[in-house]
């Protein structure tokens, strides 16, 4: 279906509760399922294994049969809670990687990473067909790419070895997401099914693995290079010519060229490496690179202006809308009035066009600062800062001028190396404090000087960067003994929490006062604020990743230490309940008061719970503040903001995962709870008017099929997990004991988290079998493409098993000998696993385990059971 630009209107009322409720619903939904997986990972020792298993498939199970009885019961409700069904299975789709981790984590075979993701694609595909969700369709395809990726990467140097090469892994995966992408056209013909990101995200991986094996792989006419060079121009052509006579999607396009720009500038660069010029390339390849940007962008606001907005039918699930603008109707039947003004074309270029000419101005940049590196005109640092001088002033004049886009484009890319160069030539000054603030007024004056969106919102990101290091200078003095890019690289607990984290809370304070100020001042005012948003929107987002959230029980501690920090710290967590206010005080007047005063109070209910968080407050302040000020790209970046926080949240150390396992599903319940009362406040208050009594209609034979489907899937998920768990507990049981050396590994690189990384002896014996008894020490590559096999074992007197030989298979075998199967993965051998889980907390416990305790069955399977200490006790 593809997407216009107008919204349909109903009351803005009646948009916020849509908004609220959707919010709620998939908000809860995303961390109940970060809860879940941080909470398999904890590996809680507090609960037997069988009380996990039963705890994490009974919530599994809540989910599936909740989201078949929604399907069913709200089948005569238009809107938003249709939603309903498909947030439960994807919820579900969470917590089935959950249950699948936790089997390998509790019985741990060391299958490999990629039959993990194999096994969760395969066991969510029935719930993507009944969920016919957009969310559950990505989610599965997100599964299936990780799947394929990890099957190609631990066979990458067999790949590399056999067609000499990486490209096959490349062409298979585009041929994966290509396949995906037609998939999902034929269902947006044949079902309507959404276009808004589905095929977007397909087409991006499917193009950005072609032109990355291009880029950094062999030459387009040489080798491996020819059949991905054929398989990139085939797919670029005919993805363009889709795209633009049958289904128009510009973002798409915009990728299109992005490739064409970038394999380009591969071919014409190694062509002029060839003729020798020198250094001197940098200059041809810079205004390649922008003659190409600037005929692309063209192009594109060409096919823009070509499409007429059509008028589109009252959609039975609406997209959300913004306080005081296009919203949507209550009823799907409702008539449909277009509240906001009619579009009226602006000067700047959308947005693929302002990133396809970022990119370009940032490589063209990089190209310009090789060349004055190595051309040997600029010998010192003063010379850096007088030449920066000179190319800021001749850029901004560039700019400022009638010069065409093609000049312009030199300007920016002038402009923004002369800071680069200005940097430089600054950073042997004594005060740092002094240099900050030069940077910062430099940006500054020529933010406000060069009148191109590309490089104001270059200089906003050299803007925040020199705020943050005055920031920095002023929380930390005792920490100015290193420069701010060696404090940025080796991080630890101090920095991330008492600097990285009040310098992103005061950074995303700025961000919300410049965005809500650039929508209070005016068309043209506003404008000329929106790169400095969002150049502080991405700067926050990386500052967010380094910092680190604390518990409200650690707020006293550090109020002892630093107020200051602390009072940041709730800032930071406070920043969604002002956001929603500044949004919706304006508005009190066509809005009721449980939703002016409920959403901020519940919004400081959650805030103790952003504390740990502080990335997801900040993702929740974007997402209304996007909505509120009818902003719908920030609503976007708040929920992409959101989950690559969540993902990379789970990896940091300094809180414990049982603790962020709480937090977040102590914040999922509390949504569950808001969302309820989104649904019950109006009634109650009777802000609302009553629903219309309805026939329910009969159950359609669709509905019926999605149904089963959801029951069916649900069936095979639990009757794969037990299965898999009777058949560990048999080995368990009755399988053979076995002891293996550990090999010597470097402790700094031993304990990784919550697993130690294992190297049992008996495999670098296997790899020298397989070398023909070569020294294994000094040979560790198995070399080619080999397949598994058995080992041999026999206990020596101590008990402790000894390789004795290798075969194929697992007969035949004398009495004493145990068969053991091995595996050739990345370019080694591994022997059962090559990690062994433990639970958080307990990584000096098994810092000093010397053998492995394994039960093998008659086929040669094994499982590794603990660890045992030098003198073979339990650990």
């Amino acid at each position: 279906m593809q997407v216009g630009t107008e919204r349909q209107a109903g009351s803005e009322l009646h948009a916020w509760r849509q908004f609220l409720a959707r919010s709620t619903l998939w908000l809860g939904v995303l961390l109940l399922g970060s809860a879940a997986v941080c909470w398999v990972a904890a590996n809680w020792q507090d609960m037997t294994k069988m009380q996990r298993f039963a705890g994490a498939e009974g919530l599994l199970a809540i989910c599936a049969l909740a989201a078949a009885w929604a399907g069913l019961r709200l089948r005569d409700r238009p809107g938003v809670r249709r939603s309903i069904p498909g947030a439960l299975l994807a919820l579900a789709g969470i917590l089935l990687g959950a249950l699948l981790a936790l089997l390998g984590q509790t019985y741990q075979t060391g299958a490999d990473t990629w039959e993990l993701f194999a096994w969760w694609a395969l066991l969510l595909l029935p719930w993507a067909l009944a969920a016919g969700s957009q969310a559950v369709w990505l989610l599965w395809a997100l599964v299936l790419n990780l799947a394929a990726a990890l099957w190609l990467g631990e066979r990458v140097f067999s790949w590399m070895m056999i067609f000499g090469g990486p490209g096959v892994p490349s062409l298979f995966m585009a041929a994966l997401n290509l396949l995906l992408l037609l998939g999902w056209e034929l269902a947006a013909r044949r079902w309507r099914a959404s276009t808004v990101f589905g095929p977007r995200i397909l087409a991006a991986i499917a193009i950005s693995v072609l032109v990355l094996a291009l880029m950094f792989g062999d030459f387009i006419l040489r080798g491996l290079g020819t059949y991905n060079g054929i398989a990139w121009v085939a797919a670029t052509l005919g993805l363009g010519f889709y795209y633009q006579r049958g289904r128009r999607d510009l973002v798409i396009l915009a990728m299109l060229a992005a490739g064409v720009i970038c394999v380009s500038l591969r071919v014409v660069g190694e062509w002029l490496w060839r003729l020798e010029p020198g250094v001197w390339a940098a200059l041809p390849l810079a205004a390649l690179l922008m003659a190409e940007a600037v005929l692309a962008a063209r192009w594109l606001r060409g096919l823009g202006d070509e499409a007429s907005p059509v008028a589109l039918p009252a959609d039975a699930e609406p997209a959300g809308a913004s306080a005081g603008n296009a919203v949507d109707p209550a009823d799907s039947g409702a008539p449909v009035a277009q509240l906001a003004p009619a579009g009226v074309p602006r000067a700047e270029p959308p947005w693929y066009v302002q990133c396809l000419l970022g990119l370009s101005a940032w490589l063209a940049t990089l190209l310009l600062l090789v060349f004055v590196a190595f051309s040997g005109f600029i010998t010192s640092e003063g010379g850096a800062l007088v030449a920066g001088l000179v190319l800021c002033a001749a850029g901004v004049a560039v700019l400022r001028s009638d010069a065409g886009p093609f000049w312009r484009q030199c300007g920016t890319a002038m402009a923004f190396a002369g800071q680069i160069l200005i940097i430089f030539g600054l950073s042997s000054s004594t005060s740092f404090a002094s240099a900050s603030f030069f940077v910062l007024l430099m940006a500054a004056v020529v933010y406000a000087l060069g009148p191109d969106a590309i490089l104001r919102f270059l200089s906003g990101l050299l803007i925040a960067l020199a705020g943050a290091a005055l920031i920095w200078r002023g929380l930390s003095p005792d920490l100015m003994q290193d420069d701010l890019m060696d404090a940025w690289m080796r991080f630890d607990a101090t920095r991330a929490t008492f600097l990285w984290l009040p310098i992103g809370v005061i950074g995303a304070w700025a961000t919300a006062v410049i965005i809500t100020v650039s929508h209070r001042v005016g068309a043209r005012r506003g404008h000329a604020l929106q790169p400095l948003a969002w150049a502080f929107l991405l700067s926050v987002q990386g500052m967010v990743w380094l910092a680190s959230g604390i518990s409200a029980t650690q707020l006293p501690a550090i109020w002892q230490l630093t107020p200051h920090t602390t009072i940041l710290i709730v800032a930071g967590a406070l920043l969604p309940a002002a956001a929603a206010l500044a949004v919706l005080w304006p508005r009190r007047h066509v809005l009721t008061g449980g939703v002016t005063w409920g959403v901020p109070i519940g919004l400081l209910l959650l805030s103790l719970f952003w504390l740990p968080s502080p990335g997801v407050a900040f993702a929740l302040a974007w997402l209304l503040l996007g909505f509120g000020l009818n902003q719908s790209r920030i609503m976007v970046f708040g929920v992409a903001s959101l989950l690559a926080y969540l993902g990379v949240y789970y990896y940091q150390l300094e809180l414990p995962l049982l603790q962020k396992a709480l937090w977040l599903g102590g914040a999922a319940l509390l949504l569950f709870v808001l969302r309820a009362a989104v649904w019950l406040v109006p009634r109650l208050m009777r802000t609302q008017p009553p629903a219309k009594p309805r026939v329910m209609p009969p159950v359609s034979s669709a509905l019926r099929w999605r149904t089963l489907a959801i029951l069916g899937g649900l069936a095979l998920v639990l009757v794969v997990a037990n299965g898999g768990i009777w058949q560990r507990e048999k080995l368990l049981a009755s399988g053979k004991v076995v002891i293996l050396e550990l090999a010597p590994v470097d402790p700094r690189s031993l304990m990784q988290g919550d697993y130690m990384a294992l190297n049992f002896a008996a495999g670098r014996e296997v790899t020298r079998l397989r070398l023909g008894g070569g020294n294994a020490a000094e040979q560790e590559s198995v070399m080619g493409y080999e397949p598994d096999g058995y080992v041999l074992l026999a206990p020596d007197a101590r008990g402790v098993a000894q390789p004795l030989r290798i075969q194929p298979e697992v007969h035949p075998h004398a009495e004493g000998e145990v068969p053991l199967r091995y595996r050739v993965r990345d370019n080694g051998v591994r022997i059962v696993t090559n990690a062994y889980f433990f639970p958080e907390g307990q990584a000096e416990r098994y810092q000093v385990a010397k053998y492995g305790e394994l039960r093998v069955a008659e086929n040669g399977e094994a499982l590794l059971v603990r660890m045992l200490g030098a003198n073979l006790e339990p650990l």
